[in-house]
């Protein structure tokens, strides 16, 4: 059955639930995105988009799919269901395709529901630090694998430097990018090696502290000696941003050694609260964030949850619908009060292997310069925002876009 077809079989099944259930909305049209269909809703005067929710799992199974999400945007009411011929979104053509606008130390996340480039720039005050939570096989430890590629691709390692930890013994979030030139210190795997590089990355933020402490000291003219100490540490406020990426920190926080969690839980509330103003950015993902402490997260984001009350926590939102997410890289974030649905950006083993092999070869030596013409070559693009990816509508009886 062609694909046209399926969606106005579709359309018929949502009206048909609305009606029995005294609602005479309609479906007009809608749009599509790698992963899902965005049915548009025409409601009746007088029904409120509330009204739906209670019918959202009644039209999942009139449907025969495993679940849908009620989103009411400034544009109308959307019907999110997954689309019958899913299309994978690749991380490296992605960062080729945004290489002329990305922002330093940003993270390439993939694609929202208008299939527009996501990104999301690490050293801004509304972004650090993220959260990534989600039940597992939500995609948590693919979207920081991705996040982590995408940085190196677009940052020399003379201004940034990538601390990467999983608390999983086989750190699978992190496979394949050992070879990284940006790494201030191995790829930590499994609760000790993770606690490890905590202790590491708080040496460090004690000497930047200490160091920006020392800058802001008053001194005596008289003291030419004194002046040129200050002024040789204040040279060393430029040191490269420190970019932490913590993939199951609640398991670092609970490994049944008081001692041991204990510490991996300061290390990491004082990481997330004073690494912003010393150049080092946080960004953690855990399956229970609350194990975390009361932390005042920035940006959040969220994939599939058991429970409504799982995904207030989870996006900070009241209806949000995380419990309605498909997993496997289908996320909500929550930034700036904004709730934008998105699906990860995914690279195979080859291509982490070809992309990592790039980066290793187009490194000189740590002294040399690591120019912007060495980055990842780009499709030219407006200067800006990255160009929207909009196709021609499908001619049916509904306005459908972007098949």
């Amino acid at each position: 059955m062609a694909l046209r077809d399926i969606l106005d079989r579709q359309a018929n099944s949502i009206e048909y639930v609305l009606h029995i259930h005294g609602i005479k909305g309609q479906v007009d049209g809608g749009k599509m995105s790698p992963r899902l269909t965005h049915f548009h809703i025409m409601l009746p005067p007088g029904v409120r988009p509330a009204q739906l929710t209670s019918l959202v799992p009644e039209i999942a199974d009139a449907l025969g799919v495993v679940s849908c999400r009620l989103a009411p945007t400034d544009e109308g009411v959307y019907l999110e269901v997954p689309r019958p011929d899913p299309v994978p979104v690749r991380l490296l053509p992605l960062v080729q395709r945004v290489a002329d606008v990305v922002p330093p130390f940003t993270a390439t996340l993939g694609l929202d529901t208008d299939s527009t480039p996501l990104l999301l720039r690490l050293n801004s005050p509304d972004v650090d630090p993220v959260i990534v939570a989600g039940n597992p096989g939500a995609g948590k430890s693919s979207l920081l694998r991705g996040m982590a590629l995408s940085l190196a691709l677009h940052n020399s390692p003379q201004r940034m430097g990538l601390l990467l930890l999983s608390g999983a013994a086989d750190g699978s979030a992190f496979r394949g990018l050992d070879g990284l030139p940006h790494l201030a210190c191995p790829v930590a795997r499994g609760p000790v090696n993770s606690l490890v590089s905590l202790r590491w990355a708080l040496r460090t933020l004690t000497r930047r502290l200490h160091l920006s402490e020392r800058d802001e000291l008053s001194f005596d003219d008289d003291d030419t000696r004194e002046d040129e100490r200050l002024f040789e540490y204040s040279g060393h406020a430029e040191e490269p941003v420190l970019v932490v990426m913590v993939d199951g920190a609640d398991e670092l926080c609970s490994t049944g050694n008081r001692r041991a969690d204990a510490e991996a839980l300061d290390a990491l509330s004082r990481l997330l609260m004073e690494g912003r103003r010393h150049n080092i950015h946080m960004v953690v993902s855990a399956q229970q964030p609350e194990r975390l402490g009361d932390v005042r997260w920035s940006a959040r984001i969220s994939g599939w949850v058991s429970s409504q009350e799982a995904a207030r926590l989870a996006t900070g939102i009241k209806g949000s619908g995380a419990h309605g997410l498909l997993g496997a890289g289908d996320f909500l974030i929550t930034l700036n009060a904004e709730l934008i649905r998105f699906q990860a950006a995914g690279a195979s083993e080859a291509e982490v292997r070809k992309a990592v092999d790039y980066l290793v070869s187009h490194t000189q030596t740590p002294s040399q310069a690591y120019g912007e013409e060495d980055l990842m070559p780009a499709t030219r693009h407006r200067a800006g925002k990255p160009e929207r990816h909009v196709e021609e509508p499908i001619q049916l009886r509904r306005n459908w876009s972007g098949e």
